[in-house]
């Protein structure tokens, strides 16, 4: 028996309208879109450090019940080959060396297949807490975004056997051997798609729902994660499912298909819905199917309506895309599509880094035993009273601008780069790169302005993984 304690979920700043992508698409149909120093290494690190802020968690890492002793990384779009997306997550957020990492890589089911694994590990009893991460960013082909599903986004999960907002039931997974539309070597491979949708797809969901379900009455609430949901519905109705149990896919029209990190979004989104499709407010239990050649099935009980809505948060802080040539300066196309174009790799030492592990990546700072004052970067005497004696501080990731300086020089897909010197609430000064500032005339900043500090891509085009931390204005 395994809980959800805490949940927490990531979506890029800026969104693209279906009729800026093509003059055929509709109007106030969104898609979210990452910008240009945005990865899913960075959407997932933010979805997984808001579990930290949960109220439901109290005292995040700190409390010693609650740390993860899993990361399980789920994606379709993997930026590593021969690294663990998991294990690289886990000491960003400064995780222990030696516990069990995962990835979960090869289908955009990947993320309620890390859920599994995650619950059926936690009945085991040899794991108390467990991260669940999913996130994804994919880009279409130039032209064929309104024919392919995508969105960028990432959700976090922390999967506990303490109880939390919801509790995991049952859980069960069922494989299919025929797969509608997959890739070989670098092509695509499409199948017959009345034959393979009526053989794969509604196969598989017919049986599976037999084994699975005893009482569709059960349910207050069906969501089903598929490409082919429209053609579900005779096979729930000979289940004996109900149209009102179903709950609308709201998301997909506002940040599109997120991939493996969908079916774990439509859940979240659930959660914080009242009442259920079946009228119900408070308790209730909620179906979850999730078919990708395949079908995972999960049963969860929820405990009374969430008063947080992150979902409904984060859909507010968004900013529209206004043309395509933008978008595609967001892609990276054009130039960056070039037989002659090369990734620029800007100095770094992977053993300067790893020294200067807790200043650079996990933002601790030093504080005088004699007068208080703290310092982000190392001093061997305190400026202010000249003692020779610090401690080490986690500094704050909010503060304000003290100074800060517009380069235009500075290559960039929107220039220019606002440099800020920032003193951090509680102490610390930094000075970082402005970033969202795709419209820099919607994006002032000045001396005074309040900012927080989020995990970036040091550079756009870069050659290997460097993140460091830049600000957004509040």
């Amino acid at each position: 028996m395994s809980y959800i304690k805490s949940y927490g979920i990531a979506l890029p700043h800026f969104k693209i309208e279906d009729v800026v992508l093509h003059p055929k698409g509709k109007k106030g149909v969104t898609k979210s879109v990452c910008f240009t120093d945005e990865d899913l290494i960075t959407l997932a690190y933010e979805a997984a450090s808001k579990l930290e802020l949960s109220p439901s968690l109290r005292e995040g890492w700190g409390g010693i019940n609650l740390k993860p002793d899993a990361v399980l990384f789920a994606t379709s779009t993997p930026v590593f080959k021969s690294r663990y997306h998991a294990s690289f997550l886990a000491d960003l957020l400064h995780l222990p060396q030696g516990i069990l990492a995962l990835d979960f890589t090869n289908s955009t089911r990947s993320g309620t297949d890390a859920l599994l694994l995650a619950n059926t590990l936690i009945d085991s009893g040899n794991y108390k807490n467990i991260l669940v991460v999913a996130a994804d960013v994919h880009f279409p082909a130039i032209g064929k975004e309104l024919s392919t599903p995508f969105g960028h986004a990432a959700c976090a999960i922390l999967v506990s056997k303490e109880v939390g907002v919801a509790e995991i039931t049952a859980a069960k997974s069922y494989s299919s051997s025929l797969a509608e539309e997959f890739s070989y070597k670098i092509n695509t491979i499409q199948y017959d798609p009345r034959f393979s949708r009526d053989a794969g797809f509604k196969t598989n969901l017919t049986n599976s729902l037999k084994d699975f379900v005893t009482n569709p009455k059960q349910y207050d609430a069906v969501i089903l994660n598929s490409l082919y949901a429209r053609m579900a519905g005779g096979i729930f109705a000979k289940a004996g499912f109900e149209e009102t149990q179903f709950a609308k896919d709201t998301l997909i029209s506002k940040i599109g298909n997120t991939g493996a990190a969908h079916g774990l979004l439509l859940l979240i989104n659930e959660l914080e819905s009242t009442p259920f499709p079946s009228g119900r407010a408070g308790d209730g239990t909620i179906l979850l199917a999730d078919y990708t050649n395949g079908t995972n099935f999960f049963e969860i009980k929820t405990f009374g309506t969430l008063k947080e809505k992150v979902v409904q948060e984060q859909l507010k802080n968004v900013e529209l895309i206004n043309s395509y040539q933008d978008y595609l300066l967001l892609r990276k196309a054009g130039n960056y599509n070039s037989a002659n174009y090369e990734t620029k790799e800007m100095f770094s030492s992977e053993m300067m880094q790893e020294r200067e592990k807790d200043t650079l990546q996990y933002l601790k700072g030093l504080k005088c035993d004699e007068c208080g004052t703290i310092y982000y970067l190392k001093s061997t005497r305190c400026k202010k009273c000249k003692g020779d004696k610090f401690s080490t501080v986690q500094l704050a990731k909010h503060g304000t601008v003290y100074t800060l300086a517009s380069e235009h020089y500075f290559p960039s897909s929107f220039p220019p780069i606002n440099m800020l010197v920032i003193d951090l609430d509680g102490g610390g000064r930094v000075t970082v790169q402005q970033t969202d500032t795709m419209y820099p005339e919607k994006n002032k900043i000045q001396i005074g302005s309040k900012v927080k500090l989020v995990l970036r891509k040091m550079i756009e085009n870069d050659a290997k993984p460097n993140y460091f931390w830049k600000g957004i204005k509040i």
